[in-house]
């Protein structure tokens, strides 16, 4: 693979611009397998189911693929969102989702390239690939490197009270007795959150749900033969967790936390054992005294690691009507699930892979793994948008007593999972149609529209955003409430309000063009930022980008004026750093959260703001 790429030119011309139409129920932008902007070279478009991506994968696959313009945007983190873009024939060219099941994208699964035959598949163990195996064999999705999602048991606060790090699950039921007598919380757990649930429910009973039972009902749960739990397979898990409520004392308080309070009292040892994973363990800084244990079955061969991956990949299945273009898109899938590629997603996490020969690099944390890696016993959830929120509302009704048995238990689940989904009213009418496509003279109309949309719902003077926070192509047409939040990026990006002087902007704006490796990094063109209320002039360099001059109404900006500015983008990760670096310590958060404020506009009956020429890039 990754040969020829060079040789394949794209025969399809960019639509350039915004296209009004009479009414609602127009369709998307044309042109998915865009030209792109210099002779011999081809475009890739990639949906990143998260910004953190930006950071140093998004720069890995553009050095890889110098011959590419690779156009990156930000998703939701949703198998819904892309049945919204196939509803529309609008796929991206590769697709990347965390939160997944192969029944969440049954329906559609045709609009895809199926890799069953191929060596990306075959690179896999047969045990992990049969999760992404429909009944009929077609093989649409793959994993990238797992997250291990297990028990984090305090070693250095068991060790001191005397007692073992439990091996089975009467070990674990018994320790928890002790603790408890001990006045030492033993397990605890964020279960106001519906992956906590999820991930606990189906984490004390792996063994039951890889029996050859469970993994045949998984497979037709998966491939839309069937919306009921099994009794046979699931009667056993609800009655484990029913028990594991009891003994370790989980009460309606545990529905009220957060992540982070359950991590403050594992480090202050009001908690031995809570769930955890191997990146949670690391930013609330616990590793030192941990290790994390699989989740206990009845005998040791009967515990497993829960694991989900990453994200996982796929592509649309155009790419089937063209050979050269198939190549291509199969290398840069090659380049995403390589070892390479996943140790730039792990950025120095442990990283444990699905794929056979892979070297696993493992942490003291993780000495207990090592075997269950060998033996490939590691289960990779089920999570179907039901199983999350199902679980959700079951589990919690365990603990508030709603449900107090797991028959009980039982039956709600299953009676949540018959329920048929009502149909959705439109909530508003988006009249004209955007494409995302970034131009050198202009921009990206999408990117552009919402930028100004929300400069005018902050009535702020100036303000900066990154391109890829715009989720993709707008279409003219009906929007439900859910698909309003389609037209942004899924995950929380802050909007910080400051006075700023003009040369102060020039700084700030150098330091974004020059950020690597940072949550809104530029990577290239698609991922350039959008100034609305003012205008940018940029040349491209061997190193990247290059500041040349700003323009407010076509006058070189002012560098002595003071200007109110917002920017949107990551505080934290960033751009509060960024804005320390130019003189603007000193600014505020606004409390509305731009995927809100585009959608509350919208709502109300206004249109998006019409787009600007707002760079020119040389």
């Amino acid at each position: 693979m990754r040969k020829g790429i060079s040789l394949f030119l794209a025969g399809i011309v960019m639509l350039a611009g915004a296209v009004t139409l009479a009414g609602c129920g127009g369709q998307s932008p044309e042109g998915q397998e865009r030209q792109a902007k210099d002779a011999g070279r081809e475009q890739v478009s990639i949906a990143l189911w998260s910004d953190q991506l930006t950071e140093r994968y998004g720069p890995y696959l553009q050095e890889t693929f110098p011959e590419v313009d690779f156009e990156f945007y930000v998703a939701t983190n949703s198998t819904d969102f892309y049945a919204y873009k196939e509803e529309h024939g609008d796929l991206p060219d590769i697709l990347t989702v965390r939160r997944f099941a192969l029944s969440d994208v049954a329906a559609w699964k045709d609009s895809l390239m199926d890799l069953s035959g191929s060596e990306l598949a075959g690179a896999f163990h047969p045990s992990y690939l049969r999760s992404y195996t429909y009944s009929d064999g077609t093989v649409n999705w793959l994993p990238t490197w797992a997250e291990v999602d297990s028990i984090l048991v305090n070693e250095k606060l068991l060790e001191a009270k005397g007692l073992g790090i439990p091996t089975n699950y009467r070990e674990f039921l018994d320790l928890c007795e002790t603790l408890k007598n001990m006045g030492i919380r033993p397990f605890l757990s964020n279960f106001g959150a519906d992956y906590t649930c999820m991930e606990i429910l189906q984490g004390f009973s792996i063994a039951r749900l890889n029996s050859q039972e469970g993994r045949e009902w998984r497979q037709r749960y998966e491939s839309g033969q069937t919306d009921q739990l099994s009794e046979e397979v699931w009667m056993p898990v609800f009655e484990r967790m029913r028990e594991l409520i009891d003994c370790a004392g989980i009460g309606e308080a545990d529905l009220k936390g957060d992540t982070a309070s359950v991590f403050a009292a594992y480090g202050s040892h009001k908690a031995a054992m809570i769930r955890g994973t191997c990146g949670e363990a690391g930013r609330y800084e616990v590793e030192g005294e941990s290790v994390m244990i699989p989740y206990p079955g009845d005998t040791k061969e009967d515990n497993w690691y829960l694991t989900y991956p990453a994200f996982q990949v796929a592509a649309s299945a155009r790419a089937d009507e063209n050979p050269k273009r198939k190549e291509l898109i199969l290398d840069v899938l090659e380049a995403m699930l390589d070892q390479d590629g996943q140790q730039h997603i792990a950025g120095g996490q442990d990283m444990i892979t699905y794929s056979k020969g892979s070297e696993q690099k493992l942490s003291p944390m993780f000495s207990e793994m090592k075997s269950y890696v060998d033996d490939n016993r590691l289960y990779i959830r089920l999570a179907s948008s039901d199983m999350f929120s199902i679980s959700e509302m079951v589990i919690q009704g365990m603990i508030t007593g709603k449900y107090p048995d797991a028959g009980s238990a039982f039956d709600a689940f299953n009676e949540a999972m018959r329920s048929e989904e009502e149909e959705v009213p439109a909530a508003v009418c988006i009249e004209t149609e955007y494409p995302y496509a970034f131009q050198d003279d202009g921009g990206s109309p999408a990117a552009s529209a919402v930028i100004n949309s929300l400069r005018e719902e902050l009535d702020a003077q100036l303000l900066v955003g990154q391109s890829s926070n715009v989720a993709g192509n707008i279409y003219a047409g009906e929007y439900t409430q859910e698909e309003l939040g389609f037209l942004t990026i899924g995950e929380t990006v802050e909007i910080l309000r400051c006075e700023m002087t003009g040369g102060q902007l020039y700084e700030y704006l150098d330091n974004v063009l020059a950020a690597e490796g940072k949550r809104g990094s530029v990577v290239n063109d698609s991922t350039l930022y959008v100034s609305s209320g003012f205008e940018m002039e940029l040349r491209r360099t061997d190193q990247g980008y290059d500041l040349e001059r700003l323009t407010l109404e076509g006058r070189e900006l002012d560098r002595d004026r003071t200007y109110d500015l917002a920017v949107l983008g990551n505080e934290q990760l960033m751009h509060g750093d960024i804005l320390a670096e130019a003189g603007a310590s000193e600014y505020e958060k606004v409390e509305l959260s731009f995927k809100q404020l585009i959608a509350d506009r919208l709502t109300e009956g206004r249109q998006l703001a019409e787009p600007t020429d707002y760079i020119i890039l040389h």
